[in-house]
């Protein structure tokens, strides 16, 4: 079983590898998930090693640091992930909560709060920790029900109002989310000697980096990056739609190439972005370009704050005006 957990372990230290090939956005709240796995999986591996009451209760103190604030960074890379916009203070008051319940999971050993009374047996060939629970440690039960619900709660919204890619991404997640609950609710359930968790999130953290690899090829991800800038883009976008009196200019499909040629900058853009972008510069509208594309106007919205963004341009009027330098 030591050799098993250690395996697991080293796995999980790949998959940070793995992430810093991947995320080329650099995402830090998926970086922090998959730091939070790691120290997960250090804690299962030294409790399988464990020979006394200190040492398994330090290793169970590990394994309860990562899985005190796994659910905190899932839930923050999920509504990223999701484009579902959140207060500058929330990741605060959930660093507060966690904090208070991570001390109290700890506690064990020190005071009766969440264990009453603990000590170690080999059952199976395994160390396992004999516990009595105390009076908070219900607490623990309803902090992770708390987060679960907080995760479908922004699926559901996000599949509502359309700020995901597509309903099959909102599936995705929530296929992701409900296997770690339903391995979580079976191991609360049944007694085993192996932690199955240390599996589904070496799972978990290979699915998420196939769909962030997936939606990074599409430039889905900037979302923290332009959360200050949508909102102003979009206001001189539909001033540039509303104006009469401007005079309509576009660039022809010769001129266009000849700017994809020239303009260095265009080469920081996503596959995806370059598409939106030859349709802005041939003067399209946001739901004419959405419904070529077959996705949704608040999804060109983001591909146009990013461009924008990427080119260094607050509004169509100043894009076009930097593009015509590179027209002829």
């Amino acid at each position: 079983m030591t050799v098993l957990h250690g395996i697991i372990f080293a796995v999980s230290l790949i998959m940070i590898a793995v992430y810093y090939y991947v995320d080329r956005k650099r995402e830090k709240w998926l970086l922090l998930l998959f730091i939070s796995v790691s120290v997960c999986d250090l804690g299962y591996f030294l409790m399988s090693m464990a020979q006394n009451l200190e040492f398994a209760l330090f290793a169970n103190r590990i394994s309860y640091l990562g899985n005190v604030f796994l659910p905190f960074f899932l839930l923050m890379m999920i509504i990223n992930l999701s484009g579902v916009s959140y207060p500058k203070f929330l990741p605060w008051v959930l660093i507060v909560v966690n904090t208070v319940m991570l001390t109290i999971t700890i506690s064990g050993g020190f005071l009766p709060i969440d264990y009453k009374d603990v000590s170690v047996e080999i059952i199976d060939s395994v160390p396992t920790l004999i516990k009595e629970y105390g009076p908070l440690h219900a607490f623990y039960k309803i902090f992770l029900f708390g987060y679960f619900a907080s995760m479908v709660a922004v699926i559901i919204r996000a599949s509502v109002r359309k700020t995901v890619k597509s309903i099959k991404h909102s599936v995705f997640l929530a296929i992701v989310l409900i296997g770690n609950i339903a391995i979580w609710l079976i191991e609360n359930m049944i007694h085993t000697s192996f932690e199955f968790l240390s599996v589904s999130y070496i799972v978990t953290e290979g699915l998420i980096l196939f769909l962030y690899g997936i939606l990074q090829d599409y430039g889905l991800l900037d979302t923290a990056q332009i959360e200050n800038t949508t909102a102003d883009i979009e206001a001189a976008e539909e001033k540039h739609e509303a104006s009469h009196e401007e005079v309509i200019r576009y660039f022809t499909q010769t001129q266009i190439e000849c700017i994809f040629e020239k303009w260095q900058l265009i080469e920081t853009l996503s596959e995806r972005e370059k598409e939106v972008l030859r349709f802005i510069l041939a003067n399209e509208k946001r739901q004419i370009i959405a419904q070529e594309l077959f996705v949704t106007e608040s999804t060109i919205k983001k591909h146009t704050a990013n461009i924008f963004r990427k080119l260094e341009s607050t509004s169509r009027a100043e894009l076009f005006t930097k593009a015509k330098e590179f027209s002829e």
